[in-house]
């Protein structure tokens, strides 16, 4: 048997196969969908707030459920100038109209999701090493007190859907919390009285002011913060 020249043996290893790229489907549209487009919608309505906070806070509140707007509200009704159960009621639907999709996000995608945000930013990690605690030991009464907590929302509302808390269950729990975070911030504008009315009032008067003075803001923040990414990059 010939001896073989070590240096033309060419000894092919097996590629290793490729992994198929996850692919998007209907369901995880109309899963993200909604959260990115209210995202653009809340910077999209920015102009919204001081054209209507002394004018109609009532409606501003159910257009963008803000704190300023419900504060105003119940200022309103309290000089009789709004419904009080309306100025209560209004921003019910804005307030909760994400959160069943990020119920259904943390049920579809689970742990993948939340690993996916704390890398992205290091503080989501404290953020949801901190829901996470809450949920396991709170339970349903974490999402009655989610407005209230140290922790955003949605963390706990896709820790409900991760653990499997039932869809019927989770609604009435997000609800009451609602109705208990939007009753306090009309409950404080009701307090105050004609000064929040007076303060609405002021902001809607210089509405073109502000909202010239918001768009600037808006901008030189992304050019500050495009300016300071290639250089934090380099750093590393």
């Amino acid at each position: 048997m010939g001896s073989v020249d070590s240096e033309t043996l060419i000894v092919e290893t097996p590629a290793e196969p490729r992994r198929p790229s996850p692919r998007i489907g209907i369901k995880d549209v109309l899963c993200v969908g909604p959260i990115i487009a209210n995202t653009i919608y809340y910077y999209a309505g920015l102009p919204l707030t001081p054209l209507l906070l002394g004018r109609n806070p009532v409606l501003l509140s159910a257009l963008r459920g803000s704190i300023a707007s419900m504060v105003a509200a119940g200022g309103f009704a309290r000089v009789g100038r709004a419904p009080l159960l309306l100025a209560l009621l209004a921003p019910i639907p804005i307030t909760m109209m994400t959160d069943p999709f990020f119920f259904w996000a943390g049920r579809r995608y689970g742990r993948s999701l939340i690993t996916y945000l704390s890398a992205s930013d290091p503080r989501w990690r404290k953020r949801a090493a901190r829901g996470e605690r809450f949920f396991k030991k709170y339970g349903v009464w974490t999402i009655v007190l989610a407005p209230f907590l140290p922790a955003p929302s949605p963390l706990f509302y896709m820790a409900a859907g991760e653990a499997g808390m039932p869809f019927v269950v989770f609604i009435v729990a997000d609800l009451l919390g609602s109705l208990a975070y939007i009753g306090l911030i009309v409950a404080a504008g009701w307090a105050i009285g004609q000064p929040a009315v007076t303060v609405a009032q002021a902001i809607s008067n210089y509405a073109l002011w502000v909202i010239v003075a918001m768009v600037v803001l808006i901008v030189a923040w992304s050019t500050w913060s495009a300016w300071r990414s290639p250089r934090e990059t380099t750093r590393r």
